[in-house]
């Protein structure tokens, strides 16, 4: 074959395998593999409130809670909408587990585009929330169902691309973002048939649903992170609890000094952060009340963990927003340090609360919430 007669049967082949990859491009960013998503994955997640949200009608709803695992264990969410319905107005909970700050505000974008007349949100998060910008490249996953398009602009901030990593490919791509969820419908079609019907028919029933865990941490040794990822674990809540441990141990060993972060020297990045969050929650305000509420830390997290100085760090960024108005703070952060039968009590692992827990937070929250939200407003 001749240079010139194989270019005249090559280059038009290699144009339709661009114009299709574009066209499929296009579908993806629109959501056309949302019907088909793995339900329990990143995306699945976010596609299953959407949903749930288009089942009981966005227009309906008053008021939303956002926020990550902490929040969808630690607050009991049929209460909350309970306590709304007794003032007239519907309280929607679009918690999602892994859910930090670029995908809080996709989800808080998508509901006030779905219903501009939002009264109010209540972000549940907490101190550790606040150091970084980002959370990782999972957090696309959650994000893009929530995004019309695709925003390169707004992926990029919270993920910086990185050609050597693979999931930050996603940024500037649909079919790279959903390429495993592809793979693993095509080699497991049946399974993911099953997954689906699964959570078909659920309805309205995610925008209030909480999970509760009766187990408690009490068992394992956390009087220090070392102690903890020494254990021998006898059970299976004893095991997840250990393998956080022994995941923190590097952060422990060295631990980050933030008591002086906006002095010269400081890590510079916690500036960028102030600045984002900041502006992220006056655009958030636009009018709406906006409640935040930092959930309960382990004190073993706070103290061996966390930089030093990091509640100062987050009550300081927040405190101008409080001062002018435009959130009101609710901090729960130690909310169990003096718990009478111990702190343990009231989580089921380093992070989560249990349904004791969940009971005890829910009760001093929805006073609040009532008066911060619900009173004073003119329901339509």
């Amino acid at each position: 074959m001749f240079p010139s007669e194989f270019f005249r049967w090559f280059v038009p082949r290699v144009l339709i395998v661009c114009a299709l990859l574009g066209a499929a491009e296009l579908l993806f960013r629109a959501g056309a593999w949302e019907p088909l998503v793995k339900p329990e994955s990143n995306a699945g997640q976010a596609v299953r409130l959407k949903r749930a949200v288009e089942a009981f009608g966005a227009d309906k709803i008053n008021f939303v809670t956002l926020g990550d695992s902490r929040a969808v264990y630690g607050i009991e969410h049929r209460q909350v909408a309970a306590a709304a319905n007794a003032a007239g107005y519907n309280h929607a909970n679009l918690a999602l587990a892994g859910m930090h700050w670029l995908s809080t505000m996709a989800a808080a974008d998508w509901i006030i585009e779905q219903n501009p007349h939002i009264k109010g949100m209540l972000i549940a998060t907490n101190i550790t929330n606040f150091s970084y910008i980002g959370n990782g490249a999972y957090e696309l996953g959650i994000a893009a169902p929530f995004v019309r398009g695709w925003d390169i602009e707004r992926f990029n901030r919270s993920v910086p691309f990185d050609r050597n990593d693979v999931g930050t490919y996603g940024v500037y791509s649909a079919l790279f973002q959903y390429r495993d969820d592809i793979q693993n419908l095509f080699k497991e079609p049946i399974r993911r048939f099953k997954e689906r019907a699964v959570y078909a028919g659920q309805g309205a029933a995610p925008l209030t649903f909480s999970v509760k865990v009766a187990a408690n941490s009490c068992t394992v040794p956390l009087s220090s992170v070392q102690a903890c990822a020494e254990y021998e674990p006898k059970s299976e809540d004893e095991r997840t609890i250990v393998a956080q441990c022994k995941a923190q141990q590097p952060s422990a060993k060295g631990q980050l000094d933030w008591r002086d972060w906006a002095t010269i020297g400081a890590p510079p990045h916690l500036a960028n952060v102030v600045s984002v969050r900041q502006r992220e929650l006056r655009r958030l305000a636009g009018g709406r009340k906006v409640m935040v509420v930092l959930m309960p830390v382990p004190k073993l997290w706070r103290e061996q963990i966390a930089p030093m100085g990091t509640e100062e760090y987050v009550l300081e960024l927040l405190a101008p927003l409080v001062a002018d108005g435009t959130i009101v703070l609710h901090d729960f952060t130690r909310f169990f340090d003096r718990a009478d039968a111990g702190e343990c009590s009231a989580f089921w692992d380093l992070y989560h609360q249990n349904a004791s827990g969940q009971e005890r937070l829910t009760a001093a929250l929805l006073p609040l919430i009532r008066r911060g939200l619900y009173d004073n407003q003119k329901h339509k």
